[in-house]
């Protein structure tokens, strides 16, 4: 499977805020790399539309709709799968 690298990421919430990030897997000296994890705090009550634009050659869109105070794994062209706490 392909990393994420790449991926753009965007969370809108009910109330309108829509958060974005990009994975870049890391900047810096020595090898240093950051998490693929992104956390957007959503809080306990929230749900959030999430749209992600894989980098592929077609850079593939996905959406799907997720609960707040949960962790998800997500994975290019399959539904999101809720995580281990």
């Amino acid at each position: 499977k392909r990393s994420a690298r790449g991926a753009h990421t965007a969370v809108a919430t009910p109330d309108g805020v829509t958060r974005k990030w990009e994975v870049d897997g890391g900047h810096g000296h020595f090898g240093t790399q950051r998490d693929m994890v992104q956390h957007f705090g959503l809080g306990d009550e929230c749900l959030a539309d999430v749209t992600i634009r894989w980098p592929d050659q077609d850079l593939t869109i996905q959406q799907f709709q997720v609960a707040g105070n949960h962790r998800y794994h997500v994975v290019q062209g399959e539904p999101p799968v809720e995580a281990d706490p």
